[in-house]
């Protein structure tokens, strides 16, 4: 784990624990690593008296079940965004929010999801068209605002002003 302001560490996944049963990993914040590090070395073992493999635990040690882990991604989301949203949700979410960034970015979308098939990535395809003018219109627009000639700052005594003068 790399430490310091923009550092990411790897998070991985087993097998075992992922839908399709293949490993995947994503980078994230190394503060955040740090944190689940923590829970799984020093928290949890506080309480259940050992270290757990998985990440959400009852006390007893045992697995929580997928839907437990769906009404706790809810109730966060609900508690600290305001909106109602299922961990699917969050899923598509993604995908849109990288979309919307990079229109016909299928195969980074299909990483990110860990899905096998291209095929079931391309169910967010929608509104890609929409997506890629969105992207295309602001591509336009910075490309104008770079050819565009920067107003002349007058210095005088006292004031600097773009307002030309009449």
């Amino acid at each position: 784990m790399k430490s310091g302001s923009g550092a990411i560490s790897t998070l991985e996944l087993n097998p075992e624990e992922v839908k399709n049963e293949s490993v995947i990993g994503f980078d994230i914040p190394s503060h955040l690593a740090k944190i689940l590090i923590e829970y799984r070395e020093s928290v949890a073992p506080a309480h259940i008296g050992y270290r757990p493999t998985r990440l959400f635990v009852h006390t007893g040690g045992a697995p929580k079940a997928q839907s437990t882990v769906a009404y706790l991604v809810g109730t966060y989301a609900k508690r600290r965004a305001g909106i109602t949203l299922t961990p699917h949700q969050f899923r598509h979410l993604a995908a849109k929010i990288m979309l919307d960034a990079n229109p016909g970015n299928f195969k980074g979308v299909k990483q990110v999801l860990g899905h096998k098939n291209l095929k079931t990535t391309l169910t967010y395809a929608g509104m890609d068209s929409r997506r890629a003018d969105r992207h295309h219109q602001v591509l336009i627009e910075q490309a104008v605002a770079r050819q565009m000639p920067q107003p002349k700052r007058r210095r005088g005594k006292g004031m600097v002003s773009d307002a030309p003068r009449i």
